[in-house]
């Protein structure tokens, strides 16, 4: 149990450290989250999911996306009804599926359950990109959402991986060892990265507090209801607990840039929940999943 806190909690730490001594500023902190965007985590899920579905098909996996995109559609629906700003609204559906969940995954779990995050990332995130302009007047072709979609790195990485490795695709040499040594180092990279966002992003919000509590409302019950039905078992439960606790994603920073909504109100809303989930919830849930 320690020694996978250990393996969360000492990247963040060090995050934090860096972000204090160094002071990056906002196009160095969106340099290094690109790096890992578009880099390390496309690494980490396309390998994972290739090597895990190259030995078996697994349809049951779609389980997971199907389960991360009824809580975000459902939360979306929830926090519209009680009229909700649209910052509260996308912090809430739009869930830290990813830099998170991947490196205690990893711990956990290791290549299995990082495919499993990443069945959970093509759902939650697909979802959350559709509906995210929505909430802005600006409008959108069908086509500029499914190219937002598929451009996703951590989305394409996963329906690559998932594609090559059902059709058995060989991998060729150089490529290989390359992705191993990206991936090997990507859980730690994201966790890092968290940690130079917190560091640069302090201030706790009480409606940080309240979109976060939307989600768990939503997300936890529907959770027990896919565990309880049998629709998800072994790793595929194990993440999917994992996730219903996570906070808002720190997407939610640049995707509120681009929309037009309050930036600075969302990067509060997004530590907060953050702090929350990673020193409240995550405890309590890696002492109900300690093997």
């Amino acid at each position: 149990m320690f020694e996978i806190l250990a393996e969360i909690y000492i990247p963040i730490a060090i995050g934090l450290l860096l972000g204090a001594y160094l002071k990056p500023g906002e196009r160095e902190l969106a340099f290094f989250s690109r790096v890992v965007l578009y880099v390390f985590l496309p690494a980490l899920l396309f390998l994972s999911t290739y090597n895990r579905l190259l030995k078996v098909s697994e349809p049951r996996l779609l389980n997971l996306s199907a389960l991360s995109a009824l809580g975000v559609l459902l939360t979306f629906a929830l926090t519209r009804s009680l009229r909700e700003d649209r910052e509260i609204v996308l912090t809430s559906m739009y869930a830290n599926a990813g830099y998170v969940p991947v490196g205690i995954a990893h711990a956990l779990w290791g290549e299995e359950g990082v495919s499993s995050v990443g069945f959970y990332i093509l759902g939650n995130n697909s979802l959350s990109n559709s509906i995210a302009p929505l909430l802005s007047g600006r409008g959108r072709t069908a086509l500029s959402l499914v190219r937002r979609i598929l451009l996703f790195p951590p989305v394409t990485a996963v329906i690559l991986g998932a594609s090559s490795g059902i059709a058995r695709l060989p991998l060729p040499d150089p490529v290989l060892p390359t992705l191993k040594s990206l991936s090997d180092a990507a859980a730690t990279v994201a966790l890092l990265q968290l940690g130079l966002e917190f560091g640069q992003r302090p201030g706790f919000d009480v409606e940080g507090l309240r979109a976060y509590l939307y989600r768990l409302a939503i997300v936890i019950p529907l959770t027990v209801l896919f565990v309880k039905t049998g629709l998800l078992g072994g790793v595929d439960r194990g993440v999917a607990i994992l996730e219903s606790v996570m906070p808002s994603a720190v997407s939610c920073v640049p995707i509120s840039r681009e929309l037009g909504f309050d930036s600075g109100r969302v990067a509060r809303i997004v530590f907060t929940s953050t702090l929350v989930s990673t020193l409240v919830a995550l405890p309590a849930v890696l002492f109900l999943l300690k093997p």
